[in-house]
């Protein structure tokens, strides 16, 4: 039976066996998150968001994106971060010009969530609006298949980047509008999240067990740090 080593006390040459102790065991968990995950993608894609002073808003597309989304995930911190890109605005200045939408977008998503019949199974709970630079919905999902609570946090964005490739490349002219803009500093993070999720996704697995290394190293060391 192996043992479980901590970071600190595992020699370089054997760095590889550690880092496959904090994948996820793919067939038994992944899919499982996947297929609850899948379940709130459905029901995001469907829905339209009208309200007052003009709001009108259909969601374009939802990605994943963070640990999850780029192949980086680690065994026992089951996070989602779900973009949902929505219609409604030609631009970064009408985007921020009209932000508070994004806001009132959110607020009506709780409600959603919190009635929706097709999401009893994921039995939901934990369930807030969190404002900063973006706000987010965060809230835990869990399944009869699943041994452990998933955190899934929903974040809109405007849509800039059009259907990507694995090499996709932005114009030059999206980020000139976007510096034009010169709104909050991250504000439009979530814009390119598509982006900056592809820049790992395809990267080679050699890579990914270093970001997870990287990872598994700053969660042991704030640990350490805060107890």
């Amino acid at each position: 039976m192996a043992v479980s080593l901590e970071l600190f006390d595992t020699p370089a040459s054997r760095l590889n066996s550690f880092v496959a102790q904090c994948q996820p065991n793919i067939k038994e968990w992944k899919e499982d998150v996947v297929k609850a995950v899948r379940s709130v993608e459905k029901f995001l894609k469907e829905q339209h968001f009208q309200g007052d002073h003009g709001l009108d808003q259909k969601v374009l597309k939802v990605i994943q994106v963070g640990s999850f989304g780029n192949g980086t995930v680690l065994k026992n911190h089951a996070e989602v971060e779900l973009v949902m890109f929505l219609s409604g605005f030609s631009s970064f200045q009408e985007e921020a010009s009209n932000h508070n939408h994004h806001k009132h977008v959110l607020s009506m998503l709780c409600e959603k969530l919190t009635d929706c019949p097709d999401l009893l199974h994921l039995q939901p709970q934990n369930l807030r609006l969190v404002h900063g630079v973006t706000s987010a919905v965060p809230f835990t999902i869990q399944t009869w298949e699943m041994e452990q609570q998933v955190t899934v946090t929903i974040v809109p964005a405007y849509r800039v980047l059009r259907p990507s490739v694995p090499n996709f490349q932005p114009s030059p002219e999206g980020y000139a509008r976007l510096i034009k803009a010169r709104h909050t500093l991250g504000h439009f993070s979530p814009s390119f999240s598509e982006l900056q999720r592809n820049f790992v996704k395809y990267k080679p697995t050699k890579l990914k067990s270093l970001l997870r290394l990287v990872k598994h190293w700053y969660l042991e060391a704030h640990h350490l740090g805060s107890g």
